[in-house]
């Protein structure tokens, strides 16, 4: 396996290494000279994007076996020390989780670089691109925008319930959710994520000084209080699951929704073709997770088991009904809105 190969999760320490952290331990640590390699010198025709903080994202390529292997590289700006720096801290904060974290809906970090000026991390390709950009284009079928909910939903299930300490992500957003070959959704940017207490230990709030994030996305008592627990992330997911249905990012949704109700904002790509019965079971788990009272918001498997109910009722009803036409009479608003207020 390649990820073996690279010495996934597994100790190398190199004459370059200048210093002495968990990450060292955890992940592999790759030379200067297999990142340049890998990208041709940081050619600008493997230039992808900038992330969110800022960090240059490459597209790499990596040999074995007279095989080459595809993969993402972020490059922190080697120039300002003072951005580097910050960009660096969050990046090994990433590095520390992802290297603990086993699941196909969570992107796997291959390895790291830490070789002077030059700050860089490695992870898998996913040859999609992010969940947003599909949404902006319409491309995805009712069905295929449930089952990358689904997925997303299982792997924060695992974040807040599968390892040895809850893990809160704090950056769910339809960019930070990545798309393999095969439409697999794989959370990302991990750069702002925090752990708790260990799992089935009482649960305690962590308090936080700082809280970035997007409006719309940030639940109602981390703007206010920072205070940050698993509810949190059940918060942004649920404004992903309206961004899903619409097709839109919530910030140009605002003033739709003050005059009209979801259903009148369905994507057109996807409008007669969702399932009633799927529709109540869909929207009611996202109004759940917008609540503006966290204790009142569902786990994040009670929404995964809700999700794939859904989709069920939708496989049900496409087989009978051969023009997989349906017509929504309901009327919902969404109290997103007032949370935003409240703030």
């Amino acid at each position: 396996m390649f990820l073996k190969y690279w010495g996934f999760c597994h100790s190398k320490r190199t004459s370059s290494c200048q210093y002495t952290t968990r990450i060292e331990e955890l992940c592999h640590h790759f030379s200067l000279a297999d990142i340049r390699k890998s990208t041709n010198n940081f050619d600008r025709k493997r230039f992808i994007d900038l992330d969110g903080f800022g960090t240059n994202v490459y597209k790499g390529c990596l040999q074995h076996d007279d095989s080459d292997y595809t993969v993402i590289i972020k490059r922190c700006n080697k120039d300002a020390i003072g951005r580097r720096e910050r960009e660096w801290d969050l990046l090994k904060n990433e590095i520390e989780l992802l290297c603990q974290l086993r699941h196909p809906n969570i992107i796997s970090l291959i390895g790291f670089c830490n070789h002077k000026k030059e700050k860089i991390v490695v992870y898998e390709y996913t040859s999609n691109g992010s969940l947003c950009s599909h949404l902006q284009r319409g491309e995805l079928s009712w069905k295929k925008r449930l089952e990358i909910c689904i997925g997303v939903a299982r792997g924060l299930h695992y974040l807040h319930a599968g390892a040895k300490r809850t893990i809160v992500h704090r950056n769910i957003h339809p960019r930070n959710i990545l798309l393999d070959a095969n439409m697999e959704p794989k959370l990302s940017e991990f750069n702002l994520s925090l752990q708790g207490q260990r799992f089935m230990s009482k649960p305690k709030p962590i308090i936080v000084d700082t809280v970035p994030g997007v409006l719309g996305y940030m639940a109602p008592e981390y703007i206010i209080n920072g205070i940050v627990t698993d509810k949190t992330d059940v918060f942004s997911f649920g404004t992903v699951l309206l961004e899903v249905v619409c097709g839109r990012t919530y910030s140009d949704m605002i003033e739709e929704f003050l005059e009209k109700p979801v259903e009148e904002n369905i994507d057109l790509e996807i409008k007669g073709k969702i399932v009633p019965e799927c529709w109540k079971v869909f929207i009611d788990i996202m109004q759940r997770c917008v609540d503006y009272e966290a204790e009142e918001r569902p786990t994040m498997g009670e929404v995964e088991v809700q999700l794939e109910y859904a989709l069920s009722l939708q496989e049900q009803a496409d087989i009978t009904n051969i023009h997989h036409h349906y017509i929504l009479l309901s009327k919902t608003s969404t109290n997103l809105l007032l949370n935003i207020k409240e703030q």
